[in-house]
């Protein structure tokens, strides 16, 4: 199932910046929180999560944990766009080149990033070609904005353009600094706006909603036992997800818990 849009942003704010899009020769786009591979901060598998010393202030490193074809919610122009995502990352994300040289790296060299036309391995390029003639998209691009006050989160916007590639190139030529601004100001409004659904820690299901519920539970100041009772868990059980959540959050106590899953947008 692909992602679904964020009802947190309304359509006028999203039909605002295709607007301003327009003149770029962009028409399409959707919006969403990743880790960031150049930062330190990454992630831990499931299966070691309650292993690991839940009062370690150690940062853990997101990245690794996260599938992005697990991806929840996205602020997006269109729901077409999201299911043209879910199909590349299932069917083709993997062979295309471009996609192996679009991560938040690229960014120390070109942001934004645009791709480069179909790059896929001769057996694969018409399938894929279709895929793209059936969403009427000839160009894509990437853009990479750093989270406010969450290191190791950073915001990517994929923009799609039915327009060829050195026509939007051409656009770009003598408003490259227009675009950066006005993607950079879009990415911190997304963010304020959807934080709560965009939060990669939900998003990508790293924590679980049988987890984040216990965690809002915890957060009303019921213990395991009320937690258990209400859920109709074992309290060993509400205790596995709270010492997991502890883990990713790096808390020390219940408290700091509670207080880092606001943070988060978990909560």
């Amino acid at each position: 199932m692909s992602a679904q849009q964020s009802e947190l942003v309304c359509n006028r704010i999203i039909e605002n910046f295709l607007e301003k899009l327009q003149p770029f020769g962009l028409d399409r786009f959707y919006y969403c929180i990743i880790p960031d591979e150049l930062s330190n901060v990454c992630i831990v598998p499931d299966e070691q999560a309650n292993t690991q010393n839940s009062d370690s202030n150690e940062e853990l490193h997101f990245a690794k944990m996260i599938d992005l074809k697990k991806m929840r919610f996205a602020v997006a122009s269109d729901p077409e766009i999201l299911k043209f995502r879910e199909e590349f990352l299932h069917r083709f994300a993997r062979s295309d080149e471009g996609y192996q040289l679009s991560g938040p790296s690229i960014r120390k060299r070109y942001n934004p990033y645009i791709w480069p036309e179909n790059t896929m391995p001769e057996r694969r390029k018409k399938s894929f070609e279709q895929l793209l003639n059936l969403h009427k998209i000839r160009t894509r691009m990437s853009f990479y904005h750093p989270v406010k006050d969450k290191k190791g989160w950073i915001g990517i916007c994929n923009l799609f353009s039915c327009n060829g590639r050195e026509e939007i190139i051409g656009n770009m030529s003598s408003a490259s600094n227009e675009l950066e601004t006005l993607l950079r100001e879009f990415a911190e409004t997304f963010n304020a706006l959807a934080f709560k659904t965009i939060n990669p820690i939900s998003n990508f299901r790293v924590l679980s909603p049988t987890c984040v519920e216990i965690l809002s539970l915890v957060a009303q100041g019921c213990s395991s036992e009320e937690v258990g009772k209400q859920l109709y868990m074992s309290e060993r059980g509400v205790n596995y997800h709270i010492d997991r959540a502890r883990v990713i959050l790096t808390a020390r106590n219940r408290t700091n818990l509670v207080s880092k899953a606001y943070q988060s947008g978990l909560l």
